[in-house]
């Protein structure tokens, strides 16, 4: 009869699958996969975290564009009241009333960079005359200018002095100065979207997509005289 030997490990010997006085050896190898994954995982949650950062810029240069458009119209708006108080002289009544409806009736993007995409496009030309189109920056530092050569010195004091005259004046300067804050407002947001964009990690792994660069609004805003100098401002 064969008795089963008993197998005995002898003292100070190592079980299989251990290191002398350490962890097991698939111990390290787990480690490493788990400290790589979690890094990987790291990376791509900043990598979107940032996508995400853009595309609220983009939102931003959105929405403080909307307030900017709605700021031009306001400005705009203000002017043609003013001209048709029939305080100012009929020429000048007439320059700045056809300055004003010119801005009113402005067609197209604000800016044309593409990221307003449910602004009409606008045309190249008029196709009546033939002569290109203005833009809407070009129109708005139009109306601007005829603002500041209209409503000289001289003008504010005469409308100052009728009550008609004195509230249409006042709600063309706050329209123009809010108009000043919105422009800065969206040109910030812009210069916030372009920084961000213009980051290594965003431009290499396209995380904007295909949304086109946002372009800030430059326009001549200025629409008083300061006095005692040849610069110009908008009054608060």
């Amino acid at each position: 009869m064969n008795l089963p030997i008993p197998i005995t490990t002898p003292p100070g010997a190592v079980p299989p699958g251990t290191h002398p006085g350490g962890p097991p050896v698939w111990l390290m190898p787990a480690v490493v996969v788990l400290a790589l994954a979690l890094v990987l995982l790291a990376i791509a949650w900043s990598l979107y975290a940032k996508a995400l950062r853009v595309d609220r810029l983009h939102r931003q240069v959105l929405g403080s564009r909307a307030t900017l458009e709605a700021q031009l119209v306001h400005r705009a708006q203000a002017a043609a009241d003013l001209a048709a108080t029939g305080l100012l002289d009929p020429a000048s009544a007439l320059i700045l009333s056809r300055a004003a409806y010119d801005a009113l009736d402005a067609e197209g993007p604000l800016v044309e960079d593409g990221l307003d995409t449910e602004a009409p496009r606008r045309d190249a030309g008029d196709t009546a005359t033939g002569e290109p189109t203005r833009s809407r920056a070009r129109i708005e530092s139009d109306l601007s200018r005829v603002i500041r050569t209209v409503v000289d010195p001289q003008a504010r004091l005469d409308l100052n002095a009728d009550p008609r005259g004195r509230d249409s004046l006042e709600r063309l300067d706050r329209a123009s100065y809010r108009l000043v804050l919105a422009r800065r407002f969206h040109n910030t947001h812009v210069a916030e979207a372009r920084r961000l964009r213009g980051a290594l990690d965003v431009r290499a792994l396209h995380l904007a997509g295909h949304a086109p660069l946002p372009q800030t609004f430059d326009i001549d805003d200025a629409t008083a005289a300061e006095p005692g100098s040849g610069r110009t401002e908008t009054a608060p």
